[in-house]
């Protein structure tokens, strides 16, 4: 099938326009000097385009004294450029929109003086009833260097800019080099193929947070957090087209918003947060893979594993440590072979956060992002449809919901047979299974009315799965005292008998629970039925 038979049946273009009113597509890319020189001189990024004149921009963001706005996820900068003052305001959408578009607005103002008036009149509104009259007060400000490009790559203009500056918090300074490929109209697909262009031939890295981000975190002294999954929004009337689009992108997005707290930080939510976007991503594109057959997703599904594998050994150390640290070590809290034991266990807690951190900083995971998002971009699923396999895209989104959802709670159903007599691995297997139940429901919910009407269900999963989980995890620690003991020996042998005893204890517990959550979950109402 071609990309116009499959607009045809769809009704919708695969060139989705970023040149949309109140739209930024903007893809960032950190560096230092030496890799900003190699940018300015890059053919990719000048194709015969000359440099603007280079522009010293000054930005001033604003905000409540308790921060209003960045609680909504809203920037309200004054930005002077010479003698002019643009007054704008950003604000983050849904993780669906993916990790590079934000809502943006900006209209000229006569001075730094942020006034919210200025907007036209919905805009403005929406600011005042967030501040609720509370002022509006300097948090930090920006002092760029920016050269600027503009590229005509045939279906698309993108502006390219080059900046070199400071963020400016009080008398805290920190430096700020980065390359910025922003889509000014036309398809999302040339911005994304120059990006992976620029990511393999340069030394840049993709960089989720914004200048806004940073400044934020400079002058409060804070760090970035971890983001877990939101709810979803789908249009009315959703087809299975425009849920394979909102559910792969909102995993996706997921994923690079965690990025921030892992490079940053060694925050466990981080990278759990950071498996859970992997996981959904994986069951959603299996999910849809089922209904329009396209390698790419399988693809896409082989590197998800990779990227979330290589996550596995950090998580299990978070989890190792905090069953010691809730559990055992509360009975033992001065016991010399605890504190070796424990030793041990950070040191390799940081050896695997620094591979975790290495993969966020490969190429090849810029790369997935990219690919992904290009892929959703054309609703590239499309073109190898055959024509009795077209039909399948104007189909409600709400009928392949209530089947995929009828199909796997029957598979939990037949894997959790005799539940409490099964070995190790059947029990993994149903935890698979429970998991993607879990993130199917989450995905679909709303096609039924969500809220109420599904929430006993998706807790129902959710504790039978985390039961599961934690009996995994008291399975996961006799693994890794065996390399404790391995390394540490009698140093830490005492530490190792009591957690292994504990980790019995908590089986023959865990299996009460874990019974009772199994009657709960098989009695518990079908919301999409």
């Amino acid at each position: 099938m071609n990309a116009s038979d499959s607009e045809a049946a769809t009704g919708v273009s695969t060139a989705s326009l970023a040149a949309e009113p109140g739209r930024e597509l903007e893809i960032k890319f950190k560096t230092d000097a030496a890799g900003l020189k190699l940018a300015l001189r890059s053919e990719l990024l000048s194709t015969g385009a000359a440099d603007a004149p280079s522009r010293t921009l000054r930005s001033v963001y604003f905000d409540t004294p308790a921060g209003d706005l960045r609680k909504q996820r809203m920037v309200l900068r004054v930005r002077t450029i010479r003698a002019s003052h643009v007054i704008g305001l950003k604000w983050a959408g849904p993780l669906a929109d993916g990790p590079f578009s934000r809502g943006e607005i900006e209209v000229r103002a006569p001075g730094l003086d942020p006034d919210i008036a200025l907007f036209d009149a919905e805009i403005a509104g929406e600011v005042s009833r967030i501040i609720d009259g509370r002022p509006l007060e300097q948090k930090f400000e920006t002092r760029i260097r920016r050269r600027v490009r503009q590229l005509d790559l045939g279906r698309a203009q993108v502006e390219v800019a080059f900046d070199d500056g400071f963020i400016i918090a009080g008398d805290r300074k920190q430096p700020l080099t980065e390359v910025e490929l922003e889509l000014k109209g036309g398809e999302e697909g040339p911005l994304y193929e120059l990006a992976l262009q620029v990511a393999a031939a340069l030394p840049l890295r993709l960089d989720m947070m914004s200048k806004a981000e940073r400044g934020f975190m400079l002058a409060a002294g804070d760090r970035p957090m971890p983001v877990r999954a939101a709810a979803l929004r789908y249009p009315e009337e959703a087809t299975l087209d425009d849920a394979v689009e909102i559910v792969t992108a909102s995993a996706l997005g997921q994923f690079a918003a965690n990025w921030p707290a892992l490079t940053e930080t060694r925050d466990p939510e981080s990278i759990h947060q950071m498996r859970v976007a992997l996981r959904r991503l994986r069951s959603a594109l299996a999910f849809f893979n089922r209904a329009l057959p396209c390698a790419e997703f399988e693809l896409f599904r082989g590197e998800a594993k990779r990227i979330a594998s290589a996550f596995g050994p950090a998580r299990n150390w978070d989890a190792f440590l905090d069953l010691v640290e809730k559990g055992p070590l509360t009975h033992h809290p001065r016991d010399e072979s605890f504190t070796a034991l424990l030793t041990a266990a950070e040191d390799r807690r940081l050896a695997a956060y620094a591979i975790a951190q290495g993969v966020i900083a490969d190429p090849a995971t810029t790369r997935f992002v990219l690919n992904l998002r290009a892929f959703v971009a054309r609703r590239a699923w499309r073109s190898g449809l055959s024509g009795a396999e077209l039909p399948r895209l104007t189909e409600p989104a709400k009928r392949f919901a209530a089947e995929t959802l009828e199909r796997l709670h029957k598979r939990a159903l037949k894997r959790g047979r005799g539940l409490l007599e099964m070995p190790p691995e059947e029990r993994h297997q149903l935890r698979i299974a429970l998991k993607n139940l879990r993130y199917a429901a989450e995905f679909f919910s709303v096609l039924f009315g969500g809220g109420a009407k599904s929430r006993p269900y998706i807790r129902a999963v959710a504790q039978l799965q985390d039961g599961l989980g934690a009996y995994n995890d008291e399975a996961s620690a006799a693994q890794l005292l065996q390399d404790l003991d391995a390394a540490a020996g009698s140093q830490v042998a005492k530490a190792s008998g009591v957690i292994l005893g504990w980790c019995g204890r908590g089986a023959v517990i865990g299996d009460a629970n874990l019974g009772k959550a199994w009657k709960s979950f098989k009695r518990t109402r079908l919301f999409w039925r």
